[in-house]
């Protein structure tokens, strides 16, 4: 029993301890609590460096420290030093407390000091060493720029003196800190004091910078200095083009959709209609549904295809019926099949001839179901010929479907162009900018702008607004038909505009409206299945329909059952072939447009004056590096 007990006690301490060690660790820390640097300017250009740290250090041990001291801007460094209070270190790699070593690196020179084990206290560690070629040569006066206190280190400095001096007769002309505020003193003509006003954080340096009198100190300019003189040089002008990039980049962004509504006003905007009628009783003119429709919305599309497909079929050049395939078709059990009863005349337009001869290809009877991904070859054209038929009736400027076609093109255009200068132009501006991306934003939007805004360019003539401002007003009318006729007494109706609702848009709507109304006569181009009137069967001659609605149908054929026979004969009630003529247009417009699957297509200090050279920003100084602890 007292085994295990002991076993356990030993099982906590072990889990104890090893809880303990992490902590231990996490608390060890160091903070500076003084950074003193003294610079002191040598006849022959070079300068000496003292660097004393008063480090406190927390927890520990620490063993170690280390300086990582840039040769950025130099020429060199030697003649290293490392002790502190008691005196120097011995230069030596055993890595021994009161020891320190030198390595050279690329762009720096590391040295590592080891001292007895310190917990819970203060050290001041105290570096020396001589910057070769480290000063910049002007005419108008000899700089020193360093960054006296590192930024790469891990805790804060809570004071911080840098002290420069400048041999005689020098005198100090010019001076000023970067990333750090601070005190700023002349302690004589040779010496200048910068106090730090706060703590520094780590992360930021402390950077100062002294200018003298020119020809007291021996050298010439390094090989370094031209370039950082340039890089200077783009700095200042940088910033000015960064503004300048900015208010242009934002200029562009506002001028964007004005540009666009200007481009609309002068090139896309229609005439003021001379009359705008809120509604009209009839059509306005003998104008078919599928050009008032195109018209309308500046566009030929299914919509008015289909439209002129139903305008033809109660003009008599065809009919539709529904009918049942066989059980195995593989379609669906539901068809409708189209009868051509004549053929085009000279009283069809050129696109209701093309219509008309694609739709049965040569044949007198065609299945809506044949034409499953194959009219879709023929429905650009169809639409291109509605189009152009619109324009060559005097309504638009030209034609709507070329003028879409042309801006959307443009629009395209400018889109590539924007995306490949956003991807290639930040990068050749960037030794100029930072903000080269931001003038493709303008571009961008408006070419995106142009690619929808295309779709509004097609411009009515005065002829085309007025006619448009009266098809708009019979729509409105027909829209909302059952408000201004009692539709029991206007059945007459129903066949006559529902090419019109078709081409307008308002076909479900349309035949909502007349469900609720007994007698309506059914087309007589339009037969439900089954079908129990006197009809001819497919495929024998047709006869002619007397008082047939349109004028391009009366004499012509013959045979056909009157409205009045075929409505008697229909064993269906309206409600129902209301429901059948809304699937064969829904039907309609998805097999006109259907493809096959293999086939593509879319339907980022000082008041006495300025500096003698090297830019005014921070950052353009030897020095820094890092240093640690540990």
């Amino acid at each position: 029993m007292k085994k295990h007990i002991w076993r356990w006690v030993l099982l906590l301490t072990i889990f104890v301890l090893c809880a303990a060690l992490p902590a231990a660790a996490q608390s060890k820390s160091v903070v500076w609590n003084r950074f003193d640097v003294d610079i002191t300017v040598n006849p022959d250009g070079t300068f000496d460096v003292v660097e004393k740290q008063e480090i406190q250090f927390i927890g520990g041990p620490f063993t170690y420290g280390f300086r990582d001291i840039s040769t950025d801007k130099t020429e060199g460094i030697s003649d290293i030093r490392v002790g502190d209070v008691n005196g120097d270190y011995l230069q030596s790699s055993e890595e021994e407390p009161g020891t320190f070593y030198v390595d050279q690196r690329s762009g720096s020179v590391y040295v590592k000091w080891f001292f007895e084990p310190t917990t819970d206290a203060v050290r001041t560690f105290v570096i020396r060493y001589k910057v070769h070629g480290g000063l910049r040569y002007y005419d108008e006066g000899d700089q020193l720029w360093w960054k006296a206190v590192y930024a790469d280190r891990p805790a804060e400095v809570r004071s911080s003196v840098v002290t420069v001096k400048v041999p005689a007769p020098a005198v100090i002309e010019n001076m000023d800190t970067y990333f750090t505020m601070a005190d700023m003193a002349l302690l004589d003509a040779q010496t200048a004091k910068f106090t730090a006003k706060a703590p520094i954080p780590p992360g930021k340096p402390f950077e100062v910078r002294v200018q003298f009198t020119h020809g007291v100190v021996t050298g010439a300019a390094p090989s370094w200095q031209t370039q950082a003189d340039q890089e200077a040089e783009v700095s200042r002008w940088r910033t000015v083009a960064n503004v300048f990039v900015l208010f242009f980049g934002l200029m562009l962004i506002f001028l964007a959709p004005v540009g666009l509504y200007v481009l609309w006003h002068a090139f896309g905007r229609d005439p003021r209609p001379a009359i705008a009628p809120s509604y009209l009783p009839e059509p306005p003119s003998d104008l078919p549904p599928g050009m008032a429709g195109t018209l309308i919305d500046e566009k030929a599309d299914t919509k008015e295809i289909i439209a002129t497909i139903v305008d033809l079929a109660r003009r008599g050049y065809l009919r539709m019926e529904e009918v049942m395939n066989d059980e195995d078709s593989g379609y669906s059990t539901r068809d409708f099949l189209y009868t051509r009863l004549k053929a085009p005349d000279d009283d069809l337009r050129e696109y209701e001839r093309y219509v008309l001869e694609k739709l049965f290809n040569g044949e007198r009877d065609r299945k809506l179901s044949d034409l499953k991904n194959t009219f879709y070859k023929y429905n650009a054209e169809a639409q291109q010929l509605l189009s152009k038929a619109v324009a060559e009736e005097g309504f638009f400027v030209a034609d709507p479907n070329k003028v879409r076609r042309k801006w959307l093109g443009f629009g395209a255009v400018l889109f590539l162009l924007t995306i490949i200068l956003s991807c290639v132009g930040p990068a050749i501006l960037s030794p100029l900018t930072d903000l080269g991306v931001l003038l493709g934003f303008g571009p961008f939007i408006f070419a995106i702008g142009l690619m929808i805004l295309s779709f509004f360019m097609p411009k009515k003539t005065q002829q085309g607004a007025d006619e448009a401002a009266k098809w708009e007003a019979f729509r409105t009318y027909l829209k909302n038909l059952d408000d201004y006729v009692e539709l029991d007494k206007a059945t007459e109706l129903f066949e006559r505009y529902l090419p019109y609702a078709i081409a307008f848009g308002l076909e479900k709507r349309y035949l909502r409206m007349w469900e609720p109304v007994q007698n309506v006569p059914a087309p007589t181009w339009y037969g439900p299945q089954p079908w129990h009137g006197p009809h001819h069967a497919p495929g024998r001659a047709p006869g002619r329909v007397p008082g047939h609605a349109s004028p391009s149908a009366q004499g012509k054929g013959g045979g056909m059952p009157t409205l009045a026979d075929a409505s008697s004969g229909m064993s269906r009630s309206f409600a129902s072939m209301s429901a059948g003529l809304a699937s064969m247009l829904t039907v309609a417009s998805s097999t006109l447009t259907s493809r096959p699957q293999s086939s593509s297509g879319s339907s980022g200090g000082w008041s006495g004056g300025g500096w003698s050279g090297g830019g005014s920003f921070g950052g353009g100084g030897g020095g820094g590096g890092g240093g640690g602890f540990g």
